[in-house]
Protein backbone atom coordinates (compact mmCIF):
# COMPACT_ATOMS: atom_id res chain seq x y z
CA UNK A 1 0.00 0.00 0.00
CA UNK A 2 1.57 3.53 -0.92
CA UNK A 3 1.18 5.57 2.14
CA UNK A 4 -0.86 8.99 1.70
CA UNK A 5 0.88 12.15 0.27
CA UNK A 6 0.80 15.59 1.65
CA UNK A 7 0.02 17.83 -1.57
CA UNK A 8 2.98 20.58 -1.55
CA UNK A 9 2.49 24.08 -3.75
CA UNK A 10 4.25 26.96 -4.38
CA UNK A 11 1.72 29.75 -5.31
CA UNK A 12 3.10 32.96 -2.83
CA UNK A 13 6.40 34.94 -2.81
CA UNK A 14 8.10 37.07 -0.13
CA UNK A 15 10.11 39.69 -0.54
CA UNK A 16 12.33 41.50 1.79
CA UNK A 17 12.69 44.77 0.66
CA UNK A 18 16.19 47.14 1.96
CA UNK A 19 17.69 50.19 1.64
CA UNK A 20 21.49 51.33 2.54
CA UNK A 21 23.64 54.48 2.86
CA UNK A 22 26.91 54.33 4.15
CA UNK A 23 27.03 51.43 7.05
CA UNK A 24 23.05 52.25 7.48
CA UNK A 25 20.58 49.34 6.30
CA UNK A 26 16.99 49.58 6.75
CA UNK A 27 14.14 46.85 6.33
CA UNK A 28 11.09 47.69 5.03
CA UNK A 29 7.88 46.39 6.79
CA UNK A 30 4.62 46.61 5.82
CA UNK A 31 1.05 46.51 8.77
CA UNK A 32 -1.52 45.04 7.32
CA UNK A 33 -4.77 46.79 7.62
CA UNK A 34 -7.70 46.55 9.79
CA UNK A 35 -10.23 44.88 7.42
CA UNK A 36 -7.71 42.38 6.09
CA UNK A 37 -6.99 39.07 8.16
CA UNK A 38 -3.91 39.01 10.65
CA UNK A 39 -4.89 43.08 10.68
CA UNK A 40 -2.11 45.06 12.34
CA UNK A 41 0.34 42.50 11.72
CA UNK A 42 3.75 43.87 10.53
CA UNK A 43 5.70 42.06 7.64
CA UNK A 44 7.75 42.07 4.75
CA UNK A 45 6.30 42.47 0.87
CA UNK A 46 4.00 38.96 -0.01
CA UNK A 47 1.76 38.31 -2.10
CA UNK A 48 0.37 35.26 -4.78
CA UNK A 49 1.93 34.28 -8.01
CA UNK A 50 -0.79 35.10 -10.98
CA UNK A 51 -1.20 32.37 -13.94
CA UNK A 52 2.18 32.76 -16.56
CA UNK A 53 4.16 34.76 -13.72
CA UNK A 54 7.49 33.39 -12.91
CA UNK A 55 8.24 33.75 -9.12
CA UNK A 56 10.64 36.64 -9.71
CA UNK A 57 8.25 38.31 -11.91
CA UNK A 58 5.23 38.11 -8.68
CA UNK A 59 8.22 39.53 -6.71
CA UNK A 60 8.50 42.29 -8.51
CA UNK A 61 4.74 43.05 -9.33
CA UNK A 62 3.98 43.00 -5.77
CA UNK A 63 6.60 45.15 -4.88
CA UNK A 64 5.01 47.66 -7.36
CA UNK A 65 1.46 46.86 -5.74
CA UNK A 66 1.95 47.17 -2.77
CA UNK A 67 4.91 49.99 -2.13
CA UNK A 68 5.36 52.02 -5.21
CA UNK A 69 8.99 50.90 -4.98
CA UNK A 70 11.03 50.08 -8.36
CA UNK A 71 13.83 48.19 -6.74
CA UNK A 72 17.52 48.41 -8.17
CA UNK A 73 19.06 45.06 -7.33
CA UNK A 74 17.25 41.46 -6.50
CA UNK A 75 18.79 38.52 -5.09
CA UNK A 76 16.57 34.99 -4.99
CA UNK A 77 17.54 34.22 -1.15
CA UNK A 78 18.63 30.05 -0.77
CA UNK A 79 16.02 29.97 2.11
CA UNK A 80 12.53 29.34 1.19
CA UNK A 81 9.55 29.82 3.67
CA UNK A 82 8.06 26.04 4.10
CA UNK A 83 4.90 25.92 6.47
CA UNK A 84 2.12 23.70 7.03
CA UNK A 85 -1.36 24.73 5.64
CA UNK A 86 -4.04 22.87 8.20
CA UNK A 87 -7.11 24.74 6.01
CA UNK A 88 -5.91 22.91 2.69
CA UNK A 89 -3.69 19.97 4.26
CA UNK A 90 -1.08 21.51 2.30
CA UNK A 91 2.73 21.97 2.79
CA UNK A 92 3.59 25.42 1.37
CA UNK A 93 6.90 26.45 -0.23
CA UNK A 94 7.40 30.06 -0.89
CA UNK A 95 10.44 31.61 -2.71
CA UNK A 96 12.23 34.48 -0.93
CA UNK A 97 13.74 37.08 -2.22
CA UNK A 98 15.67 40.19 -1.20
CA UNK A 99 15.45 43.87 -2.90
CA UNK A 100 17.32 46.55 -2.73
CA UNK A 101 15.91 50.28 -3.87
CA UNK A 102 16.84 53.25 -3.44
CA UNK A 103 17.50 55.39 -0.05
CA UNK A 104 15.28 58.24 -0.79
CA UNK A 105 12.52 56.54 -3.18
CA UNK A 106 8.61 57.52 -1.46
CA UNK A 107 6.95 54.19 -0.62
CA UNK A 108 3.20 54.77 -1.61
CA UNK A 109 1.39 51.91 0.33
CA UNK A 110 -1.93 50.32 -1.14
CA UNK A 111 -4.76 49.48 0.44
CA UNK A 112 -4.01 46.10 1.79
CA UNK A 113 -1.59 48.01 4.00
CA UNK A 114 -2.54 51.26 6.52
CA UNK A 115 1.26 51.72 7.58
CA UNK A 116 5.10 51.05 6.90
CA UNK A 117 8.64 51.25 8.67
CA UNK A 118 12.20 50.89 7.78
CA UNK A 119 13.98 49.50 10.75
CA UNK A 120 17.28 48.05 11.48
CA UNK A 121 17.22 44.39 10.61
CA UNK A 122 17.23 43.08 14.43
CA UNK A 123 14.01 45.64 15.08
CA UNK A 124 12.24 43.80 11.96
CA UNK A 125 12.97 40.15 13.44
CA UNK A 126 10.93 41.51 16.60
CA UNK A 127 8.02 42.78 14.72
CA UNK A 128 7.52 39.95 12.35
CA UNK A 129 4.98 37.60 13.44
CA UNK A 130 6.42 33.92 12.13
CA UNK A 131 9.42 32.35 12.38
CA UNK A 132 9.97 31.86 8.97
CA UNK A 133 10.09 35.82 8.09
CA UNK A 134 12.73 36.11 10.85
CA UNK A 135 14.62 33.30 9.43
CA UNK A 136 14.55 34.98 6.02
CA UNK A 137 15.56 38.12 7.78
CA UNK A 138 18.82 36.12 8.93
CA UNK A 139 18.92 34.20 5.50
CA UNK A 140 19.09 38.08 4.19
CA UNK A 141 21.90 39.01 6.43
CA UNK A 142 24.02 35.93 5.76
CA UNK A 143 23.31 35.67 1.84
CA UNK A 144 23.26 38.87 1.01
CA UNK A 145 24.44 41.40 3.36
CA UNK A 146 27.75 39.59 4.40
CA UNK A 147 29.23 40.17 0.71
CA UNK A 148 30.12 36.36 0.82
CA UNK A 149 30.19 35.14 -2.59
CA UNK A 150 26.95 32.96 -2.24
CA UNK A 151 25.36 36.35 -2.22
CA UNK A 152 26.90 37.58 -5.49
CA UNK A 153 25.51 33.84 -6.84
CA UNK A 154 22.15 34.24 -5.67
CA UNK A 155 21.79 37.57 -7.46
CA UNK A 156 19.40 37.69 -9.92
CA UNK A 157 19.38 41.56 -11.26
CA UNK A 158 20.35 40.84 -14.44
CA UNK A 159 19.47 37.52 -15.49
CA UNK A 160 17.88 36.46 -18.37
CA UNK A 161 14.53 36.46 -17.75
CA UNK A 162 14.76 37.91 -14.75
CA UNK A 163 15.44 41.46 -15.92
CA UNK A 164 11.95 41.62 -17.59
CA UNK A 165 10.31 40.94 -13.77
CA UNK A 166 12.78 42.99 -11.56
CA UNK A 167 12.02 45.97 -13.60
CA UNK A 168 7.59 45.17 -12.91
CA UNK A 169 7.46 45.15 -16.66
CA UNK A 170 3.87 43.94 -15.88
CA UNK A 171 1.72 47.24 -15.46
CA UNK A 172 -1.11 45.35 -14.45
CA UNK A 173 -1.63 47.03 -11.31
CA UNK A 174 -5.46 47.07 -9.34
CA UNK A 175 -3.85 49.19 -6.61
CA UNK A 176 -6.25 52.11 -5.74
CA UNK A 177 -5.28 55.73 -5.33
CA UNK A 178 -1.91 55.21 -3.41
CA UNK A 179 -1.42 56.63 0.01
CA UNK A 180 1.73 57.22 2.38
CA UNK A 181 1.62 56.80 5.79
CA UNK A 182 4.61 55.73 8.06
CA UNK A 183 4.96 54.42 11.49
Amino acid sequence: MVPRVIPMSSTQVEVHVFRRRGKRLELLLLRRSPHRSLAGVWQPVTGGIERGESALEAAAREVSEETGLTPIRWWALEHLATFYDPGRDHIRVVPVFAAEVAWTDPVQLSDEHDRYAFVSLAAAAKRVLWATQRAAIAALRDEVLSGSPGGAAREVTARPGAARGARGARSNSKRPAARTRRA
